[in-house]
């Protein structure tokens, strides 16, 4: 019974259910990619983001900033730009060790205000590692927020580890693509094409799986700028593309995260508090790109904290190392009834000297409704973590589905 409803719920995740907006459905995958190569074409001023993780920073490249995938394909497009005279504004919101779900509690500071023509997006790493019930939800959310905003274009990446079977979140994030007719790049299945698999051992440095070299860094952008070429070398007079579609299809999963909130020390205050203080460690790379937030740390074994909240999912976001100490947090209905106690692993052994980041649901429901958020530190802790700080980033409140 347990295989037949895995397997079940497999079909659902992986095969999109085209059950609406017709419209849409008929848009190509590459339309709003023309759309905004006709507007380099035309000499218009144009706006590139680049969103992810570490690999989209460029960690590991020799360079970073220049010769990371993000760098190498921002560089190459304002080359390409430059011929007509179009000016390429190109952002690298990439933050190291986060997922959807913090893209999701950045996304309106570091994406949409920026109003970007092209968003190359590739969440495919870290997303493995995020909650399955959590990140297509967050994906897609992503996905829809940015598209109902105009023509922006999204041009997804896919990579993936090292090592067969070559992990990565493609499986769950290509559906996704598919239904929303969003083109992508996936690294494995280009070498598949073009070389071998092989190859990859030369992409990367020592014992390192995640991470690509200098090399690996400027054979995903090779690909990159072989996509967006052969829709350039191929695109249309003006007057025959059309423009995107306006109206999203049904979405595929609850999308609560589309209108999601974040909440940190900045922008709510809690109900109770017995011994937290509103500061939280911040990642260096979020505060470069601006409208980084703190949330709440304590290195009292008794301090509690309380919050009032409306949505229908509460989640906690909070930062890793093995500097810190865990806490618990959990929620209380209007019903009086509470979910279960989620442990976030604030200690993670392995991350000496430098942060990780992670999201945990605590409560997800069919509709939006009050919840009082409780976060305490856990009482389970090692004689070694005693006087360490635990902390929380945020609080991530999804909206109406």
């Amino acid at each position: 019974m347990k295989k037949i409803f895995f397997t079940l719920a497999l079909i659902c995740i992986c095969l999109p259910v085209f059950a609406a907006g017709d419209n849409f459905m008929n848009e190509k995958s590459d339309l709003r990619l023309e759309n905004f190569l006709a507007k380099i074409r035309r000499g218009e001023d144009v706006t590139v983001i680049a969103l992810g993780g570490s690999i989209t920073t460029g960690f590991n490249a020799k360079n970073a900033a220049s010769e990371g995938w993000a760098g190498l394909t921002g560089a190459w497009i304002k080359d390409l730009a430059s011929k007509s005279g179009s000016k390429v504004t190109f952002y690298n919101q990439g933050v190291s060790g986060t997922d959807s779900a913090f893209a999701i509690a950045r996304l309106d500071d570091h994406v949409i205000s920026l109003n970007p023509d092209l968003l190359l997006l590739e969440y495919a790493m870290n997303d493995q590692w995020l909650d399955a019930k959590v990140r297509n939800r967050t994906y897609e959310s992503i996905v829809r927020k940015v598209l109902s905003k105009g023509d922006t274009a999204i041009l997804a990446l896919f990579v993936n580890e090292r090592k067969a079977p070559y992990p990565s979140a493609q499986a769950v994030e290509k559906p996704i693509c598919d239904y929303y007719h969003i083109p992508y790049v996936s690294w494995k299945e280009c070498l598949e094409k073009t070389s071998k698999l092989s190859d990859f051992e030369k992409f990367y440095d020592g014992e390192e799986t995640i991470h690509p070299n200098s090399t690996g860094h400027a054979n995903i952008a090779s690909h990159i700028e072989n996509k967006i070429k052969a829709v350039w070398d191929n695109l249309p007079a003006d007057s025959e593309i059309p423009s995107p579609v306006k109206e999203l299809p049904k979405a595929l999963s609850d999308c609560g995260f589309e209108n999601a909130k974040y909440y940190t020390s900045d922008n709510i205050e809690p109900v109770s508090n017995t011994g937290w203080q509103a500061t939280s460690p911040v990642h260096n790379e979020w505060v470069s790109h601006g409208k980084a937030h703190k949330g709440w740390q304590t290195n009292d074994p008794d301090a509690e904290l309380t919050f009032e909240v409306e949505g229908s999912s509460v989640g906690i976001t909070y930062c890793e190392s093995d500097q810190f100490r865990n806490a618990q947090a959990w929620v209380t209905k209007e019903d009086g009834t509470s979910s279960p106690k989620v442990n976030l692993m604030c200690l993670v052994t392995y991350r000496k000297g430098y942060y990780g980041w992670a999201y945990r649901e605590l409560i997800d429901t069919d509709k939006v409704q009050k919840f009082t958020v409780h976060i305490a530190v856990s009482k389970r802790a090692p004689k070694t973590a005693q006087g360490k700080n635990c902390n929380i980033t945020g609080i991530l409140v999804a909206g109406e589905k």
